[in-house]
């Protein structure tokens, strides 16, 4: 008995929403056995990574705060990926958005007024743009392929901060540690919510969020987005240039990862340093996917992975669950929706034997 995979005319829409929450009890049981097999409780681990901060109302701020840098980037790939653009190095984008705004931030720093920290979210803005602008001039150019340019500036961006935090922008009174200077007041991000540690870097994501999706559901952009993603040759014949859709999802893609690296050095971290890079560029494909590139849906499973994030602190902390374990659990999340994938766009069919059909 053969079977092949079969395409189908209209993926179902209920198979469409329905597979992510089905990739996220998979990875529950799925880590649930993994981990049990390599000694740990398994059922612990999942209860501490994917329930404990719900129930626990003292995380609840850690997950606004950890979510928000995953809603602006993932929305920001999310728009690329639609029109088949695809920027894998938002990491490096966002690790050059945090030192665009560092470096106002350090230009300023004998100076006061509201006016600053505007600025420094702008050039964090503009640094991402101005990282990606060299994988959309090799793509539209010379036709290379945006995965590898991306990915590799990654690297390239952190040999940047690694160079700075330790050279010209050491704190000289850092007692050795390896940072900047420590941002100023107008040079932080405000406090939202008092006596929590929200700052207006979640409240942002949203908003970027709610735009981004009014953007691609309300405009010709959006339209044109789409159309060059799912049938490039009608959208020549409709006059759309792949080339111009091409530099625009490059840089919202660049510039959304810039804010994220921006917002989190003048809130979490309020400096630079060394160990900046959190991976939010490359965790926020996973979110991405997670949440059927659409921007809404984005909100939802950023949500979904920073309780992986704060839960696998706790888990550390009370069952001893490596550190690698989030990972374990992000990647499983990953491959099981992208699984899922297969099943929502193709059918599985039988396929009889030539023989037996001409017997029959």
């Amino acid at each position: 008995m053969q079977f092949r995979l079969e395409k189908r005319l209209q993926p179902s829409r209920f198979m469409l929403y329905a597979t992510p929450v089905a990739a996220v009890i998979l990875t529950m049981v799925v880590g649930a056995i993994v981990f049990s097999l390599l000694g740990y409780n398994g059922l612990g681990a999942v209860r501490e990574i994917f329930l404990t901060p719900l129930t626990n109302p003292y995380k609840w701020q850690d997950l606004a705060v950890k979510s928000a840098p995953l809603i602006i980037i993932a929305v920001g790939l999310a728009i690329g990926y639609r029109a088949n653009v695809w920027n894998i190095g938002a990491e490096g984008q966002y690790v050059v958005g945090g030192l665009a705004g560092t470096g106002v931030a350090l230009a300023t720093y004998d100076m006061s007024g509201p006016w600053i920290l505007p600025l420094m979210i702008l050039a964090g803005i503009l640094g991402g743009m101005a990282w990606v602008a060299v994988p959309a001039l090799l793509r539209t150019r010379l036709k290379v392929n945006e995965i590898l340019t991306t990915l590799m500036l990654t690297y390239v961006s952190i040999q940047l901060l690694n160079y700075l935090v330790s050279g010209p922008w050491k704190n000289p009174m850092g007692m050795g540690q390896l940072q900047t200077k420590m941002f100023t007041a107008d040079q932080s991000l405000p406090y939202i919510i008092p006596g929590t540690i929200v700052q207006l870097g979640t409240p942002i994501a949203i908003l970027v969020a709610v735009v981004a999706w009014f953007v691609m559901s309300r405009s010709v952009f959006g339209f044109e987005v789409r159309t060059v993603g799912a049938a490039p040759h009608a959208a020549r014949y409709a006059g759309f240039s792949a080339n111009r859709t091409i530099w625009v999802a490059l840089l919202i893609s660049g510039g959304l990862a810039g804010l994220a690296g921006v917002l989190e050095a003048a809130g979490p971290f309020g400096r630079m340093v060394p160990q900046f890079p959190t991976n939010y560029g490359f965790t926020a494909i996973i979110v991405a996917f997670l949440g059927r590139l659409h921007p809404l849906g984005i909100i939802l499973s950023g949500l979904v992975i920073s309780i992986s994030f704060v839960g696998g602190e706790v888990a550390q902390t009370t069952i001893g669950l490596p550190n690698a374990a989030v990972g374990i659990f992000q990647a499983l999340m990953l491959f099981f929706i992208l699984a899922s994938d297969i099943f929502v766009r193709y059918r599985i069919k039988r396929v009889v034997p030539q023989a037996v059909e001409s017997a029959a």
